[in-house]
């Protein structure tokens, strides 16, 4: 995920810049009464139930008081959960365990990244938060829960911060990396491969502290792309850690990015003034500059709302645009204290979902419409959702659990 703080922080600014001094319509479509909700059995971190509104439409399909993971993740026909002291696969069917792996090894653990590959590979880096001397913890399995490798990163020569905004496996599940030292690759046995301390910038004098990597991706021949200094910069370097190339970025006001492995470039998208692509080519090093991009190509960035349209994030709220950056509407969130997008996602029909810091959610259809609200309300954020190729929304809460909220058939 995610850089997480980085993101969050740089959205809500770049929102502010899209929504300029050019008038906007606001979304004229219909919105649920907040009279006509139905309480569910479940509590936020207040102690208080929540809410769902649109419920003619749309049900709980099934919960589970799973509250001991914060990571979710929608693969397959499973819900992967993550935390540091698990990771657990779910049936997307009924929400029954399928397989889990409870970690026994400290008992401060705190999970500092995780992600997949497209293989499947599932890796975890775990740190303890009453004695970082213990080094960090890494935990590569399958997607079925077998073990591929287990080992720990020793303190004594490397140390991480609390959030690592990098980390990826290569296609021998080397781990990929920022530590104090640089970038570093360590083999599934926990010996060191290479390290690059040419790229990452960053003295570990706190280990709140953040080092200059933004991002880092790994194409299909293992040569990692580095992304510095607020996006700036750009470093490719081969699968040993030699830097192939560096290039500088231009700044502007970008919206969103995405990494595309198959094609081996990494696109970012700019809807002001006018919808702008910047594709960064791996293999030749070239920044190609495109003002009048493609609807495949917005495809690849943003979220479609169907139709060459797509949302974007805007002050407070999101916004739908066509694909030559015309605004058509804007929603403001509209809960009292809740008014930061924390995420945001669209389905296979074109519906979107909107998360804020609160855990609320908000789906709309492409014409403004809500479809569903689900109040939450709790005081620190600690939700996530995904959603399926069905467009069923999978919710998970520290203290909720759970849920899936799909349409009532009719």
């Amino acid at each position: 995920m995610f850089k997480k703080i980085f993101y969050l922080c740089t959205t809500v600014i770049l929102a502010l810049n899209i929504v300029g001094a050019q008038s906007i319509a606001v979304a004229k479509g219909k919105w649920l009464s907040a009279a006509e909700y139905i309480e569910l059995p479940y509590k936020n971190d207040n102690g208080k139930k929540i809410q769902l509104r649109g419920y003619k439409n749309f049900e709980i399909d099934w919960h589970k008081p799973l509250t001991d993971a914060w990571k979710l993740k929608v693969d397959q026909d499973q819900i992967l959960q993550v935390d540091g002291e698990l990771t657990r696969a779910v049936s997307r069917e009924d929400g029954r365990v399928l397989w889990e792996r409870v970690y026994q090894d400290f008992d401060m653990m705190i999970l500092q990244e995780w992600g997949q590959t497209e293989e499947g590979v599932i890796y975890t880096m775990r740190q303890d938060l009453s004695d970082e001397t213990l080094g960090t913890k890494v935990d590569l399995i399958t997607r079925t829960g077998s073990e591929i490798a287990s080992y720990i990163i020793p303190y004594k020569h490397f140390t991480f911060p609390y959030f690592i905004e990098a980390v990826d496996l290569d296609s021998n599940n080397n781990l990929i990396t920022v530590t104090n030292e640089g970038i570093a690759s360590f083999s599934p046995d926990g010996t060191l491969n290479w390290f690059n301390s040419d790229v990452s910038k960053w003295n570990a004098s706190s280990r709140l502290d953040k080092s200059n990597v933004d991002e880092l991706f790994i194409d299909s021949k293992d040569n990692v792309l580095v992304l510095t200094n607020l996006y700036d910069n750009a470093y490719y370097l081969s699968s040993t850690g030699v830097i192939q190339w560096q290039k500088q970025l231009s700044f502007n006001d970008w919206s969103d990015s995405i990494f595309v492995k198959k094609t081996g470039q990494w696109i970012r998208i700019a809807v002001k003034p006018n919808v702008t692509i910047e594709i960064l080519d791996l293999k030749s090093g070239r920044i190609i500059k495109v003002n009048n991009p493609t609807v495949q190509q917005l495809n690849e960035v943003l979220p479609k709302a169907g139709n060459g349209k797509y949302y974007v994030r805007s002050d407070g709220g999101i916004m739908q645009i066509d694909s030559k950056g015309k605004k058509l509407w804007e929603y403001k969130l509209r809960l009292n204290g809740y008014t930061t997008v924390w995420s945001m996602d669209s389905d296979a029909q074109g519906n979107v979902y909107i998360q804020d810091g609160g855990g609320n959610v908000f789906s709309l259809d492409p014409a403004g419409n809500e479809r569903f609200v689900l109040i939450v309300k709790n005081k620190y954020p600690g939700s996530t959702f995904d959603l399926d190729d069905q467009g069923a929304l999978y919710y998970m809460d520290s203290t909720v659990g759970l849920m899936v909220i799909k349409p009532i058939k009719g």
